[in-house]
């Protein structure tokens, strides 16, 4: 079982190195040892941008499933299209599995949702899509049911601490926070913390769920909601930040701070956003984000 990486690399160092990753982040045994155990049907999937699904599920059989605010698992991709990738593209992938973050907090269970990307052929470049995102933005219906592993990953909130959270997601990287502040709301946690949550998209229509964060923001004790945009479109009438989401972050984040701060997004969105908390007098101890997330 070999975990091939989303974009389709033909050359066997691909996933070679993949792995080699999830050996060096210690998931390596856990990762050759997947099983997928649990079953999930689809009951609605809903466009939230031109390329991000929220995909909605619900448990064949929810016993035994729990998972924490901000966890993932791993979804299998069918078989048969696994075939077929290959045979379109002259792939050689085996068993094909991704990550995808639970996008609701554990209340809802058995339903949950994911947000999923869908991770296009890189223009200019002699490689296919990402085979997961395709699948799921493609082919997946409702009333289908998906293969997934138990739910593992270390994105959450620890329970002994009253410091200010930064919040900061880049792109679709925000579906672990979908859930997670959600949860936060639930245990009245707007209420004792400031939560601030910074949203770096590229353009107005890359802008998922805008309407309910600014509802939670107008409505919730001490949330603060701060979106971004990197390269506003014509015709996006912006009148909000523009700029990378660490621009925002120098801006409104005084030093030196004393807030914890949790990151997912792009591998350079978390290596710049880091940079600038360090700068703010963040330490790596109070930095979270889940690695294999963040090269996602």
């Amino acid at each position: 079982m070999s975990p091939e990486p989303e974009g389709g690399c033909k050359s066997p160092m691909g996933w070679m190195m993949r792995l080699s990753l999830l050996l060096w982040l210690g998931l390596g045994s856990q990762i050759l040892a997947l099983d997928f155990p649990h079953r999930a049907r689809v009951v609605e999937i809903t466009d939230l941008t031109h390329d991000v699904k929220q995909v909605r599920l619900v448990l064949l059989n929810p016993s035994g499933f729990v998972f924490k605010p901000g966890q993932f698992v791993f979804l299998k991709v069918p078989e048969e299209f696994v075939q077929e990738w290959n045979a379109r593209y002259q792939t050689t992938h085996g068993s094909v599995f991704r990550p995808y973050s639970f996008a609701s907090p554990p209340s809802r269970l058995p339903e949950f949702d994911f947000i999923i990307k869908h991770f296009r052929a890189p223009p200019g470049k002699d490689v296919p899509p990402g085979v997961a995102s395709t699948y799921v933005h493609t082919r997946l219906r409702p009333q289908n049911v998906l293969h997934l592993s138990d739910p593992t990953g270390t994105l959450y909130l620890g329970q002994d601490s009253d410091r200010p959270i930064l919040v900061v997601a880049g792109g679709s990287g925000a579906a672990p926070f979908v859930g997670l502040l959600e949860y936060w709301f639930e245990q009245g946690m707007d209420r004792t913390r400031k939560i601030h949550f910074f949203f770096g998209v590229r353009s107005r229509r890359d802008l998922l769920l805008h309407d309910l964060f600014s509802q939670w923001a107008a409505k919730k004790e001490n949330f603060t909601y701060t979106p971004a945009l990197s390269s506003p479109r014509e015709g996006d009438d912006w009148q909000g930040e523009t700029g990378y989401i660490q621009l925002s972050i120098d801006k409104h984040v005084e030093a030196p701070s004393e807030a914890e701060a949790y990151l997912a997004g792009p591998p350079i969105m978390v290596k710049m956003v880091t940079k600038v908390l360090q700068e703010k007098g963040l330490p790596d101890s109070r930095i979270f984000f889940d690695q294999i997330l963040a090269r996602e």
